[in-house]
């Protein structure tokens, strides 16, 4: 991901120009703006853990596509430590060198190059990116070395389970996302109409600015509107 410092200047730049079309559209003044400064953080905070959200399962994601490639080489007879260093390979040549699951693999295979077994190196980048995942995948192939009953076998059979079972999330998040995107488009109307009313017949909303009561009205719409797209967000925010 990209470090919290560069995130943190991009939220500062959406929000400024959130605040300040919204702002204008409700108030009719550019500087009310600056009464939406206070709700920066929760604003920073939310877009963060939905970049957390996403990066997290293109991870796992990415991941799975590598366990079959590493599953293929167990099963050729390649050990361990040349299956990562060949998944490294490949996901590079299928991602690119940036790519989340890049990143776990050379964390990998550079714990593998100090010397550290595989089983260990990969424990270790599970508990470094906290994906589920990657640590289930971890656990197994730590115990079925150890045990040594037909490894090759046993990660390929747990391959083909996490395979599976991503592939039965990977649908029903399809369907909740479509829902989404429903939502999201829908939250864009109230706004496009508050602005075409105010291109095409101005002198019918001059009512609602520059006077209290109009202040008050538009607050509370403005309110309203802001707890609706909170509250679409988190019933669409279905966990799988």
């Amino acid at each position: 991901m990209k470090k919290r410092s560069d995130h943190i200047l991009i939220c500062i730049i959406s929000y400024a120009a959130l605040s300040a079309s919204a702002a204008m559209l409700f108030y009719d003044s550019i500087t009310a703006g600056l009464f939406f400064l206070p709700f920066f953080i929760p604003f920073e905070k939310a877009v963060w853990s939905y970049r957390i959200r996403r990066y997290e399962e293109e991870l796992t994601d990415q991941f799975i596509m590598a366990l079959i490639g590493i599953s293929s080489s167990l099963s050729a007879g390649i050990s361990p430590e040349n299956a990562f260093a060949a998944a490294l390979a490949d996901m590079v040549k299928l991602y690119g060198n940036r790519s989340p699951i890049a990143g776990v693999l050379e964390l990998v295979n550079s714990k593998i190059r100090m010397g550290q077994r595989a089983e260990d190196a990969l424990l270790f980048a599970a508990k470094k990116e906290k994906i589920q995942e990657i640590y289930d995948f971890a656990v197994v192939f730590a115990v079925a070395k150890e045990k040594g009953a037909d490894f090759p076998s046993v990660i390929s059979s747990c391959v083909q389970i996490m395979e599976t079972r991503r592939e039965a999330e990977r649908e029903a998040k399809i369907m909740i996302r479509a829902r989404q995107y429903e939502q999201r488009v829908m939250c864009v109307i109230p706004p496009g109409i508050l602005a075409y009313l105010r291109l095409s017949s101005g002198s019918f909303l001059n009512v609602l600015y520059h006077n209290l009561p109009g202040v008050l009205i538009m607050t509370a719409c403005l309110s309203v509107y802001v707890f609706a797209i909170y509250m679409s967000e988190k019933i669409g925010d279905i966990r799988v």
